[in-house]
């Protein structure tokens, strides 16, 4: 692959875009417009770099590879060039392998604080793009966070817009102040398309919140999403306990295919 489609590529991962790459791995001796090896990048909107050959089997192409995107498989199609009406006839048959590129799932803290602080840690390990939102520079900065990929200052929700969400993009919200809080939640609770979404809470604060929401006309559909309080019950006490609790929860929901099986599990050890 050349360093142009790797750039392209590259460019597409940091701006949040989806992708697919369109290669051709088998031709024809003679007549495909396009050789094995040949690729073609399509991107969510439609739009392409590149090509395979051009004409209607580059637009079915493009289709598929926009179907790949949306449910994350890949795909070895066959396509011909004997005799369509309408466009050159250059005889031979082509097969293209259709690879959406894997995104990188995003985390939005919400808070930059002291469970933020050792959440932050472990959620980069766990290879998320990181997005840090505070009002506080004092908390919110590159010395304290090197870590993050992205650090944003101000109010979180005028700084909430700032950022692409989507079903790759995972949020939790722990603010200094439950005010915060409650704005950032209205803020992002009905985006179209979310995935983990959490607020640092208590039971009583949960009451409140979600007698709020609806109160503001909220749907119940976008309540259900919202994991209120945060984290899985550990007995978590410590910034640092409250912080893997809610990674664990991260975990859990992003591998449901695992949770609750014998995998990791010994039974009737013996001696």
């Amino acid at each position: 692959m050349n360093q142009d489609f790797i750039n392209h590529a590259r460019l597409a991962i940091k701006a949040g875009r989806r992708c697919a790459f369109a290669t051709v791995v088998e031709s024809t001796v003679k007549g495909t417009p396009r050789k094995a090896g040949a690729k073609m990048i399509v991107f969510e909107d439609g739009s392409t770099h590149g090509t395979i050959g051009g004409g209607r089997n580059e637009k079915d192409v493009i289709a598929r590879c926009l179907e790949a995107i949306g449910k994350s498989e890949t795909r070895l199609m066959t396509y011909d060039y004997f005799g369509r009406k309408g466009e050159s006839v250059c005889g031979g048959q082509i097969r293209i392998f259709i690879e959406p590129l894997i995104q990188v799932r995003k985390f939005i803290l919400v808070g930059a604080g002291h469970i933020a602080l050792p959440l932050s840690l472990i959620v980069k390990s766990l290879d998320y793009h990181l997005t840090i939102i505070d009002s506080r520079r004092a908390f919110a900065n590159p010395q304290r966070m090197p870590w993050a990929d992205r650090i944003l200052v101000g109010k979180p929700t005028a700084q909430l817009k700032k950022c692409r969400i989507d079903g790759l993009t995972d949020i939790m919200i722990v603010t200094h102040g439950n005010e915060h809080d409650y704005e950032a939640l209205q803020a992002v609770i009905c985006t179209p398309e979310i995935g983990y979404l959490g607020c640092i809470s208590s039971q009583a604060k949960r009451v409140k919140f979600f007698r709020r929401l609806r109160e503001d006309g909220v749907a119940e559909k976008y309540l259900r999403r919202i994991s209120i309080p945060a984290g899985l019950d550990l007995g978590a006490q410590t910034p640092a306990e409250i912080a893997v609790s809610i990674a664990a929860e991260l975990i859990r929901r992003n591998n449901p295919d695992a949770t609750g099986t014998d995998k990791f599990r010994t039974k009737d050890l013996k001696g």
